[in-house]
């Protein structure tokens, strides 16, 4: 099975200021709403950021929590999932380009990790790059209570700290995506490809 055949079914549920939103449950022990959102982030260079988390609701409060701990292990399922939601935001925006980064070390690590093994596939849709900033993302540590097999834990993350890059961050380096190095990637941009 091909790693998109893994997708589950989504549903795009709409653009509300400028944001392209789509909705999917993720299955296993238990069922998971899951919120994918492609947003601008450069409107002049067409770019957009992709980010997707759990959909919580905590005392009639309705959040997005993308740093969830609670998952099916689905991640191949999942990350289908998001990039079928991007070829579909592809249909629409053929020449735009989305940012796709982790927003802790070790989903970005994850991340790169599936883009990688499934290059392939991938690359029969999309022209991937990958890049780095001129400057550093800076680290935050944060401690976080989980629950594993009824047991509360406590866990550190290293979150990346987005505030602190200024507002027109540098691109140092883009180049075409190279699995043999991967680790020097602060960020991976798509685009779909010219001759679909």
């Amino acid at each position: 099975m091909d790693f998109l055949d893994k997708a589950y079914n989504y549903n795009f549920e709409g653009i509300t200021n400028e944001v392209y939103q789509f909705r999917f449950i993720s299955v296993g022990i238990q069922e998971i709403t899951k919120i994918v959102s492609i947003s601008p982030i450069n409107k002049k260079l067409n770019w957009y950021s992709v980010g997707f988390g759990n959909l919580e609701n905590h005392e009639s409060i309705i959040t997005v929590n993308d740093l969830a701990e609670i998952n099916n292990n689905d991640y191949d399922e999942v990350l289908a999932t998001v990039f079928m939601c991007i070829l579909h935001f592809f249909i629409s925006n053929p020449d735009h380009t989305i940012l796709f980064f982790g927003n802790t070390l070790h989903k970005h690590r994850l991340y790169k990790q599936k883009i990688s093994s499934n290059i392939i596939i991938l690359r029969q849709y999309l022209e991937i790059s990958g890049g780095k900033t001129e400057e550093q993302i800076k680290l935050l540590e944060k401690k976080q209570t989980i629950t594993r097999k009824g047991k509360e834990r406590q866990r550190t993350i290293r979150e990346k700290d987005l505030t602190s890059l200024s507002n027109s961050i540098e691109i140092k380096s883009i180049e075409k995506y190279n699995a043999a190095k991967t680790s020097d990637y602060q960020f991976v941009l798509f685009k779909l490809k010219k001759d679909l």
